[in-house]
């Protein structure tokens, strides 16, 4: 029985030590390597794995022979070389596939095969080594504790497994206290007796095939500490690539506008600055997820934040209870070698204070502080699809008279400061509970709930109360504003309907005279509503190319030839047909299509005009809104370049209603006529006529009303006025056009008194195709002695 335990007495107390320490250190090394290598993959892992390989197989073995070292005489021991190196090679080459083995198995697995891989390697390279010793030394152990001797070391190498999956931190280091204590068994357990290895000692050859045990003890210890060595360095160059990496991330991190979480889905792992300032906290213990996050409050919900892969809109709970917006974003990525989920969290608070502001600003007026007419339609509408209301809802539109004049004549400052008055006496007349808004330039809207008897009452105290002065400057600025109104009934339910109808009423109030106030009638939708669907007919026409031109010839009286056309606009609609310029030109200029309307004029003109063989000249209407609605010199060029015309061709026709815009009408005629193009006075004698625009700017030609034209023979005041204009273009040496002309007596009266240039049906009639001569009545005409 006593051959079956292992014999302590036969070594020496300080190699057994050594080799002790030596076990030690080189299996604290192992764990590290290994727990390092199962952090990468592919090459990387090969490599580090068959490094760690050498280490613990040079280590172990190395262990073995300084643990031999101690025994009783045994530096005269020698050894088999052959055998001494398959033993060092069996050892590193077992600890490939072990460690292998090692990195594959789950963290929790219970897999036995990394120890008994561990104990086949240790297991070989101990008996193989015993075996080079030659003699009777492996015939001598026992068969029972050979196998018990592996089979304690199995059960250290198989504890030292588990703790190394299953322990965290520096206390996998327990891991390689129980390798020791299996490599330590396996090695007391498996020796022979020193009577065995004495006799073998005596009764072999010390010269044939042998190393001197201290001689291997040395080379394997430092080829042990040599690999050792590189490990350590290794280990340093890593861990301060590591700290450096770990540094860089963490700067890279807390530079981080959004807060970043590293999370295994419920715990909360680590955190940059920005997340924790978020929170109101300091990182100082762990935190569930579900702790700032009570939307994600389980890994489920985390990873089909994952799989959603696109960001979700949250409450996040601060420090305090506070919860804030936030929007999360989640990635999987690495973070220590382990997949962890990455959350993204984006406080959203400024943005909702942004989206906030946009949306006031989105139905606030910006000059008064007011709503807009988005804000009044959709309140509008609410209101009337509010059953518990007792009232009907009605809505007054005021309109400020003649607010372009108050621009024009005060400075648009003094424009905005009517309107922000008038929207503050609003503000104290209306109920508090009304709806109000300015939904254009110079119009408001109040929607309010009102009985019957009390709507036409409010209506003329509105117009009363904002009947006020302001001052300009000199004298006292009188405003006053007309009023339209329209009341709902019980199938009302449109807001945007019922402000139409007020703006209906608006347009009656205005018609009637300034100050005044009119309630919608149906009866107002005949007229009122023409003129609106023409304005829109106008815009369609415009798109769908309705309006043509026609050109009226103009004769010289000198020798009878034409000297040019005038290019008069036409609007052929698909339903009304022909429809006259006297009824869409007032309204084109009243609704602000008249700048587009004469730009395509001019455009058209200008293009017929470069087709015509005859070379002579085109003349075009422009209408005083022109002046003030459109940059018309760079128009007027932009329509010559296009189509090549020369500039001395194209004439402009005004009336003397443009000079009333203000002096910016002389300094674009003076522009236009630095183009070389001509000005033509058109109209002269009617309207606002004033013999100063003769003074002040200098016309190519100027055209005489057709009224007095068609007077002047049966009507001497007339033909006194005709004869004075005719007089004065004389005397200014400007060419006269007389217009209308429909006789034969008209132009020999003309042609008398030396009218230069006549136009009217009796020379030639519009006509979209060009005439080359005068009609032939005028050419059989006696001219006049």
């Amino acid at each position: 029985m006593s051959d079956n335990l292992p014999e302590f007495t036969g070594y020496n107390f300080t190699f057994a030590v050594g080799a002790l320490i030596l076990c030690t250190v080189t299996m604290l090394i192992a764990v590290r390597m290994v727990c390092r290598a199962a952090m990468v993959v592919g090459l990387s892992r090969k490599k580090r794995l068959l490094f760690s390989a050498c280490v613990a197989g040079n280590g172990v073995w190395a262990t073995h022979f300084v643990a031999m070292l101690g025994c009783v005489n045994s530096m005269a021991t020698v050894y088999q070389v052959p055998l001494t190196i398959l033993s060092v090679l069996v050892a590193m080459g077992l600890f490939v596939p072990t460690w292998w083995s090692e990195c594959l198995t789950p963290n929790r697995s219970l897999s036995s095969r990394t120890a008994l891989l561990m104990t086949v390697a240790v297991g070989g390279m101990h008996y193989i080594g015993i075996a080079a010793m030659g003699g009777e030394g492996l015939e001598s152990i026992p068969p029972l504790r050979f196998i018990l001797s592996l089979a304690v070391s199995f059960a250290f190498f198989y504890a030292g497994c588990l703790l190394r999956r299953q322990q965290r931190g520096r206390r996998r280091s327990f891991a390689a206290i129980a390798w020791v204590l299996g490599i330590c068994s396996l090695h007391f357990m498996g020796m022979p007796h020193t009577s065995s290895m004495h006799g073998s000692m005596g009764g072999m050859s010390q010269h044939i095939a042998s190393l001197s045990l201290a001689g291997m003890v040395g080379a394997g210890t430092s080829t042990f500490l040599a690999l050792a060595s590189i490990f350590l360095l290794l280990e340093y160059q890593s861990a301060k690539r590591k700290i450096e990496n770990n540094t860089r991330a963490r700067s890279f991190a807390d530079a981080a506008l959004e807060g970043l979480v590293v999370t295994t889905g419920s715990v909360v792992l680590d955190a940059n600055s920005a997340f924790w300032n978020l929170a109101g906290i300091k990182p100082h213990s762990t935190y569930q997820l579900k702790n700032f996050f009570p939307a994600l409050s389980t890994e489920e919900i985390v990873q089909k934040l994952v799989k959603e892969d696109a960001p979700r809109e949250t409450q996040m709970i601060r420090h305090g209870g506070e919860r804030i917006p936030v929007e999360i974003y989640a990635r999987e990525s690495f973070w220590r070698g382990k997949v962890r989920t990455i959350l993204a969290v984006i406080d959203l608070r400024a943005r909702k204070e942004t989206e906030a502001a946009i949306k006031e600003l989105a139905i606030t007026d910006m000059l008064t502080g007011i709503g807009n007419r988005s804000f009044f339609v959709s309140s509008l509408t609410g209101l009337l699809q509010d059953k518990t209301r007792n009232h009907p809802v009605v809505v007054f539109l005021v309109d400020i008279d003649r607010f372009k004049n108050i621009n024009e004549t005060c400075g648009h400052a003094m424009g905005d400061k009517v309107l922000s008055h008038i929207a503050k006496r609003l503000q104290l007349l209306v109920p508090q509970d009304a709806i109000m808004a300015r939904i254009a330039g110079d119009e408001f809207a109040v929607a309010c709930m009102l009985s019957p008897e009390d709507v036409t009452d409010f209506a003329s105290y509105l117009a009363l109360e904002l009947k006020i002065p302001l001052p300009d400057g000199h004298d006292e600025l009188p405003v006053s504003v007309s009023v339209g109104f329209a009341v709902s009934d019980d199938d009302m339910q449109d807001g945007g309907q019922l402000l139409h109808c007020s703006g209906i009423a608006l347009l009656a109030a205005k018609q009637s005279g300034r100050g005044n106030f009119r309630e919608y009638d149906s009866s107002f939708d005949s007229s009122i509503q023409d003129r609106i669907r023409l304005e829109r007919e106008i815009q369609l026409g415009l798109e769908r190319n309705e309006f043509f031109l026609e050109y009226q010839p103009i004769m010289s009286t000198h020798d009878r030839t034409l000297v040019g056309y005038e290019a008069l606009v036409r609007w052929q609609h698909p339903e009304r047909g022909r429809v006259p310029p006297d009824q869409f030109i007032g309204i084109a200029e009243e609704c602000g299509l008249i700048a587009q309307l004469g730009g395509w004029v001019l455009r058209r003109a200008c293009r017929d005009a470069v087709s015509w063989k005859n070379g002579l000249n085109v003349s075009v209407n422009v209408s005083p809104i022109q002046f003030t609605t459109s940059d018309l010199p760079d128009v007027i060029k932009s329509a010559l370049d296009d189509a090549g015309l020369e500039p001395n061709r194209l004439s402009i026709e005004i009336t003397e209603s443009t000079f009333l815009v203000g002096k910016q009408a002389i300094q674009i005629l003076k522009a236009l006529r630095a183009l070389g193009v001509g000005i033509v006075m058109d109209d002269f004698g009617t309207g606002y006529s004033s013999l100063s625009h003769l003074r002040d700017f200098q016309f190519d030609k100027v055209k005489i009303d057709r009224s007095f034209i068609w007077d002047m023979i049966n009507r001497p005041h007339s033909a006194a006025i005709v004869d004075a204009i005719l007089s004065l273009g004389h005397g200014l040496g400007v060419d006269i056009v007389a217009e209308g002309i429909e006789t034969a007596e008209q132009l020999a009266y003309l042609e008398q008194r030396s009218c230069s240039l006549v136009q009217g049906y009796f020379i030639g009639r519009p006509s979209q195709t060009i005439a080359e001569r005068p009609r032939t009545e005028v050419m059989e005409a006696p001219v006049p002695a």
